[in-house]
């Protein structure tokens, strides 16, 4: 899968890190988001992902085994839609690359939109961002 598809995936990963942290700017979520997310990219709904959440770090996984994503992320939810920041850990070629992301939660339920160019301003699925739909495990 291409690099770019790495970089969403993995800020979609952290976004559900996100959603359990508390509010204002923190590199730690709280033990609510810590754990084992899946969901899909809404334009491509049969391709599935996942994401597990251990403090700051996060490691993704696509439906490609070439398609994963380690890294570390910092929140804030002083500013709605709340936004994280993540910067990529490995594959080493995508290393310190930043992904920009805004997201909501609504129970065991997450929405992200993220891109690598600047941080989305809603949830719409269109050339510049990329949005995906997690669930609890």
């Amino acid at each position: 899968m291409k690099t770019t598809c790495l970089v969403k995936l993995f800020a979609i990963t952290m976004c559900l890190l996100l959603a359990g942290v508390g509010c204002g700017h923190s590199s730690k979520p709280s033990k609510g988001i810590e754990g084992h997310w899946s969901g899909f990219n809404t334009k491509r709904p049969d391709y599935a992902c996942t994401v597990s959440i251990t403090g700051n770090q996060l490691e993704y996984h696509g439906a490609d085994t070439n398609d994963w994503v380690r890294g570390t992320f910092i929140v804030r939810k002083d500013v709605n839609p709340n936004e994280m920041d993540l910067t990529v850990a490995e594959p080493p070629k995508e290393s310190n690359h930043k992904i920009f992301a805004i997201y909501q939660v609504e129970g065991d339920e997450m929405t992200v939109a993220i891109s690598s160019s600047q941080r989305p301003a809603d949830f719409t699925q269109n050339p510049q961002n990329e949005v995906f739909n997690f669930r609890r495990d």
